[in-house]
């Protein structure tokens, strides 16, 4: 998740005042503390803003998937 992390901060910092990077750091936030987030608060966002929210969750996504897998293998081998 830390390539779309980095890409975010940029816009953020880039685009301070405009809305979409208030919704891109909250979302960040959401991810990282497992908060409820609206995702129809998306849907406003500008091309760019939006293609990096698709980004983070999708790396979210992978990370969780990676990261259960390995408690699932180590898990497995403690149960033989």
């Amino acid at each position: 998740m830390a390539n779309a992390v980095k890409c975010i901060a940029k816009y953020v910092r880039k685009n301070e005042d405009e809305e979409s990077a208030v919704v891109l750091r909250e979302l960040c936030e959401a991810l990282e503390t497992g908060q409820p987030f609206e995702l129809a608060r998306l849907y406003d966002m500008k091309q760019k803003a939006f293609e990096l929210a698709m980004d983070v969750l999708s790396e979210w996504r992978f990370d969780r998937h990676v990261t259960e897998r390995r408690f699932s293998k180590y898990f497995e081998q403690d149960e033989d």
